[in-house]
C-alpha cells in the first residue's frame, strides 16, 4: 500500500497533534524534493508519527528486524514503508532496497539502533549503518533531534539541523576502518548539534530579538568547539 497508507496514517496522527504540542526549529533545512537521509534520536514509540507530522513529504523508515517477528507490528509497519534490517548481520537484499530508495527518495533512520531510555541530552553511540548508507548513496544526512521524550500536553521541540555532508569518498561502501571513523564523526556532529539545540531552546533563538548575528557562536558552542576540536581530514 505504501504511500496511500502512509498519508492515511498521517491524517490520523493529525487528530492527535494537539495532545503532543511540538515546535519545529530549522524548517529551512527540510528537503522537500530530493534525496537524503533523515537521522533522528529515538526517545519514544511516537517518534515516527511526530516526524511524519512535522517533516513534510514521503519517506521510508528503517526499523530493527525484531519488529517484524510478530504479525501485527509487521503488518502495520510494513504498510508504512518500514524496511526491517538485522543490525548485526544485514541481508544483501535489504541493503539493496535501501540504496534503491535513496537513489530517488528519502529514508529516516534512528542511528542509535534502539530507543534511548536514558538522558535525552546524550544520544546512545551511533551504529555503523548511517555511515554506510550515507557513503554509498552519496546523499546528505539531515539531523533531527527531539528535545525530550514526548508527553501528553507538554510542549516539546524538534530541531532540524543543517545537512551533514562529511563522506570523502562517495558512491562506494566504506571499509570497516573508514566506517568506524565516519561513525565517530557523526557522533561528534550530533553532540555538537545538541549544544546548539539547547542554546536555541534556552534563549528562544527563533525570536528575532534573540537571534545571534550571522557567524557568531553562542558561548556554550564556542566552549564546546574549543574542548572538541574538529578532526583532521586524515581523521575521517
Amino acid at each position: 500500500m505504501g504511500k496511500p497508507f502512509y498519508y492515511f496514517g498521517k491524517c490520523l496522527y493529525t487528530l492527535g497533534r494537539p495532545f503532543f504540542p511540538t515546535k519545529v526549529i530549522g524548517k529551512e533545512n527540510i528537503v522537500k524534493n530530493g534525496c537524503c537521509i533523515y537521522a533522528s534520536n529515538h526517545l519514544s514509540g511516537i517518534d515516527i508519527p511526530l516526524t511524519q507530522l512535522h517533516i513534510p513529504g514521503y519517506r521510508r523508515y528503517i526499523g530493527k528486524k525484531e519488529y517484524s517477528e510478530k504479525a501485527f507490528p509487521r503488518f502495520l509497519l510494513s504498510h508504512f514503508g518500514v524496511i526491517f534490517i538485522d543490525r548485526d548481520k544485514p541481508e544483501l537484499s535489504v541493503m539493496r532496497e535501501i540504496f534503491k530508495v535513496l537513489a530517488d527518495g528519502q529514508i529516516l533512520i534512528f542511528p542509535e539502533g534502539t530507543r534511548n531510555h536514558g538522558s535525552p541530552e546524550e544520544m546512545l553511540p551511533i551504529k555503523g549503518g548511517l555511515a554506510i548508507f550515507a557513503a554509498k548513496s552519496g546523499v546528505p544526512v539531515i539531523p533531527v533531534l527531539l528535545y525530550r521524550k514526548p508527553k501528553l500536553f507538554r510542549k516539546n521541540y524538534m530541531y532540524i539541523g543543517e545537512p551533514i555532508d562529511i563522506c570523502p569518498n562517495k558512491g562506494r561502501l566504506p571499509n570497516a576502518a573508514e566506517a568506524e571513523k565516519l561513525t565517530a564523526r557523526y557522533d561528534r556532529e550530533f553532540a555538537r548539534l545538541r549544544v546548539i539545540f539547547d542554546d536555541v531552546v534556552e534563549h528562544k533563538r527563533w525570536k528575532k530579538k534573540n537571534r545571534l548575528p550571522a557567524g557568531v557562536k553562542s558561548p556554550a558552542l564556542e566552549k564546546w568547539d574549543n574542548d572538541h576540536p574538529a578532526p583532521t581530514e586524515e581523521g575521517l
